[in-house]
Formats: structure tokens, sequence, C-alpha cells
């Protein structure tokens, strides 16, 4: 089935539209509808219908108005217009913007059904391009040049000599040119999806890359590569503040492949590092932010920035146990940090090594943890003064048993503090956003992308969390705030309706009226004459 989105300003049309054709035998089914464009966006951004079928003459935000913002966010979109007027001007916009369909009013039911038949056969096709083993194979042969794809591998493993990095980016890295450069990683979660074998595995991991390219094909500073069964995008920018768009089009990657591939998919944005020599910083970085899906929603991309504190540094111990410590502290379960520090300790105790080796090795492994502490900012967990040297204490224990069970718990008390700041600066976060819309709600030009350029966090991230936190998108907050202060201004002034909507934001005061009627059931105007009755 695919999904089918109505918009016209008349009740009794989108019912007529809905009831024209049999959608389901047709193999759509209308999900959603709206009654201007404006409202229709926000719909359409959060349901992401296949097919969105609008009126051009709409209050507030017109059709073909609708179809450009939508398609620039969404281009898979297909869209079908329609509209009373045989004006030639409107024809020719809804061919610029790509539409399948520029139908007149009265619409015909017949017409409507051919319509949409064709539409199914398009979608139909595009999926099976997605979905057809040869295709990919093919497009996994033809795609990438042998030496671009291992320079670019080499590049971010940081095997590459340093002082052949320029040499061989002159013979193979042309595009890779930048001030600025990150590294993302997008990642399909298979371990939610039984149905999913290895021969799918690797062709979906094909078939995210075909996806990634063709979303960023218009970005000639942004590279793609399969890699190990995920997908590395390579950024270069000419100004740092470029990340954030970087991010962003990572999350748009995200959304998308949940809707066609069916697997959910986490992207990971590793921190900005001025050469190419540092790409493997970055694709640690990017690494570290993948990891961190399990806190959030699926489907969205993660900067590392966001998620952990920007002057974090650390140093990891060349241990896959103890790296896997620290990760366990910062976000893993209970269970899962007990088990990993139980695997480092049971790997020490069966290397023969010396003790005073054996006491180093736990000695290195604690300071990695106080260091991942110390990037938190954490300094209230004193481990030395609250229970004596450590020293003292690695030359003092008994039996591995009273050392593991020692180290268990700084573990734990880190983990602890991790999870308080991360929370704090959540609640922080929140509160900043919460005054900040407070302090500018009347002005018409807030919006989500100047809040989170003010707070310096990515929007994707922020309204994930946002909307965990209030139960609310931006949106409807910031509605829900300019319809209490309009209930209080009818109350207590005798200002007229249109100049209440500029003193909570809106430039349009019809469109102000709609959504004060959409909140309370009435006119503003009436609403004041009820309560002064």
């Amino acid at each position: 089935m695919y999904n089918v989105m109505l918009v016209d300003d008349e009740e009794e049309v989108r019912v007529a539209i809905e009831k024209k054709i049999n959608w389901q035998e047709l193999g759509f089914q209308v999900i959603a509808t709206a009654e201007n464009g404006q409202d229709a966006l926000e719909v359409a951004l959060e349901k992401q219908p296949d097919v969105v079928m609008t009126d051009i003459n709409m209050p507030f935000m017109n059709g073909l108005e609708f179809c450009k913002q939508l398609k620039a966010q969404q281009p898979a979109t297909k869209v079908v217009i329609f509209s009373g007027y045989d004006e030639f001007e409107y024809a020719k916009e809804a061919i610029e913007l790509s539409a399948e369909e520029y139908i007149l009013k009265p619409i015909d039911a017949d017409e409507l059904y051919k319509v949409f038949a064709r539409i199914k056969v398009s979608l139909d096709d595009e999926l099976d391009k997605m979905r057809n083993i040869q295709n990919l194979e093919k497009y996994y042969q033809e795609s990438f040049p042998f030496f671009r794809e291992q320079f670019l591998i080499g590049l971010i493993e940081g095997h590459i000599e340093l002082d052949r990095i320029s040499e061989i980016t002159s013979d193979y890295g042309e595009g890779i040119e930048g001030n600025f450069y990150a590294v993302g990683i997008i990642k399909l979660s298979f371990d939610k999806s039984e149905k999913v074998n290895n021969v799918d595995r690797k062709l979906l991991s094909v078939s995210l890359n075909q996806l990634a390219k063709k979303s960023l094909e218009g970005f000639n500073n942004y590279h793609c590569i399969n890699y190990l069964g995920n997908v590395i995008v390579l950024g270069c920018f000419e100004k740092e503040e470029e990340y954030q768009g970087f991010v962003g089009e990572l999350d748009k990657i995200c959304k998308m492949s949940a809707k066609l591939i069916e697997v959910p998919t986490t992207a990971g944005a590793g921190n900005v590092v001025t050469s190419l020599k540092d790409l493997f910083s970055s694709f640690k970085s990017a690494r570290d932010a993948v990891s961190y899906r399990i806190l959030f929603d699926e489907n969205q991309a993660i900067s590392i920035n966001d998620v952990e504190p920007h002057q974090a540094s650390v140093n990891l111990f060349e241990n896959d146990n103890v790296n896997n410590i620290l990760k366990q502290i910062k976000i893993g379960s209970e269970e899962d940090l007990n088990q990993a520090i139980h695997e480092f300790f049971e790997g020490l105790s069966h290397k023969g090594i010396a003790i005073y080796q054996l006491k180093l090795s736990i000695l290195e492994a604690y300071f990695e943890v106080i260091k991942l502490a110390k990037s938190y900012d954490i300094s209230d967990i004193d481990m030395s003064n609250k229970d004596g040297d450590v020293l003292v204490i690695l030359d003092e224990f008994d039996s591995f048993d009273t050392i593991e069970k020692w180290f268990i718990d700084k573990c734990f008390a880190i983990r602890k503090e991790i999870n308080k700041t991360r929370l704090d600066s959540t609640s922080l976060l929140i509160d900043k956003a919460k005054e900040f819309i407070g302090e500018h709600f009347s002005e018409s030009d807030l919006s989500v992308d100047r809040l989170c350029s003010h707070l310096n966090v990515s929007a994707n991230y922020f309204s994930a969390l946002f909307k965990k936190s209030t139960g609310d998108s931006f949106v409807t907050y910031l509605t829900n705030i300019r319809m209490k202060k309009a209930v209080e201004l009818l109350e207590t002034t005798d200002e007229k309706a249109y100049i209440i909507a500029g003193m909570i934001g809106y430039d349009e005061p019809n469109y102000f009226s709609y959504v004060f009627k959409k909140a309370y059931g009435i006119s503003p105007s009436k609403y004041r004459q009820q309560r002064e009755s």
C-alpha cells in the first residue's frame, strides 16, 4: 500500500475525492488530509506520504508554494495538482515542480483512476529498481572506481602515510578539497529485523549506499563509500558552519532509508577536523556517535557534538576490552558494563604475565576510566581521597575478585554521574529553549533553525529531544504559547484581533484567526464577545 495525502480548503471536496475511486483496489490508502498549505507541510513532513494531491488556491499558503517547500525536503514524494483554473502559468509552474499530473476541476473519477494507476506503476518501478538484485549488483560493480574507494578508506582508517596524502590526493582525490572535513557513518540496524539474511544484508547495504549517493548528488563536496556493511560519507567544507547542514543531510537519508529499505537506520556525524590526515579522528568520533542510537529514536542522525562534551578527547587505551568498558559506562546497561569488566579481568587472568605487569594493566585501565570522567567534567568523584591512593589499593589487594569488585564500584559510580550529567544538560537545554521561546514568541521569524542556532545544537537532535521531553513538537509548543497569550490579550485589552495577531508573531491576521479557531473552537472576536456577555 502506498500512502496518499489530500489537501484542499473545502472539506466536501476532500471527502468527494476520497470517495471517487476505490483506493485500496489501486494499492493506495488515504492517510491524511489538510485544509491549507501551511498545515499540509507540517503533516506531510511528519507522515511522509508517497503521493500528495493538492488544490492550488488555498489560504495562508497556496498549493504551489506548499509543493515547492515539500519537494525541497522530500524530493521523492509524488505530487498531483488540481485546480479550477485552466491557466498556462499554473500548469507551467506545476511542470517545473515535477508534478505527476495537473488536473482540472471538476475531477472525473475515471481520469483520477487512470492518474493513480500510472503513479502506481511508477512507484512500483522505483521500488523494484531499488530491490532488484541484478541492478544492485551491477550498480555495486560500476559505482566506485577501485583506487578512489581505496584512497577514501585509507584516509578514514588512517593507514596512508602522511607524506603521501598530498601525492595520492592529486591522483584520486578530485573534489576532496576544503578547509574543514567531517566523517559520517550511516548504519542499518539489522538486529531488529529477523527476516534479513546475510545475502540481503549485503544487498541492502549497497541499496543504502545508492540511496545516499542519490540524495547527495547535488553536493559536489560530499563523497559516499560502502564500508563493511555501512555507508561512509565524507563532507568537505569551506566554512565550519556547513557542518550543521551535513548533519541535516545525513538525517534526511536516515528517514528516506527507513521508508524505502524498511530497516531502522542511524547516522553518526563525527567531529570537524582541518586536515585529511585527521580524518581518522573524525571517523572514530562518528562511530561513537552511532553507538548512542540506543538512547534515541531510530532513523535519525546523531552529531557527536550533541551527545558528548565538546572538550572530550579521550585517548583510549589500546585494548578492545577496555574500550568496551568505556563504551558501556557511557551508554550501556548495568548488565553490559558488568560483563565488559568481567571480560577484561578474565583476559588478564589468562595472560600469564608478571604481577607488576598485571597491576600496570589494571592501573592503565583505571586511568582511562578517570579520563573519561574528567571529559564529562565530573570532578566530585575523587577516587584517591575517598578510597586511599590507588597504587596502595593495587598493592594490597589479595584476590582478583576483590580488585574486580573495587573496579566495578568505580565504573558504576562514574556511570551514574555521567547519566546524571546527561540528564542535567538535557534539562538545561530544554529550559533554555523554553526561555528563548518565551522571550521571542512574538517575532514572526522565530523558527526551530533560529532557536537551534542560538542553542548551538543541530535541529534534528533538538527536535527529537524537545518532543521527548515536552510531548510536543516545537511548532505545537510555540503555537500553544501564542494562543495562551492571545487569550490573555483578548481578555485584558481592547486591541483588535489583527493587532493581537501581530503582537504574538502572526503576520497574517486570517491565519491567526484560523489557528485560534482550531485551538478553541471559535474565532477571536466571538471569544471576546462570550467573555464580555
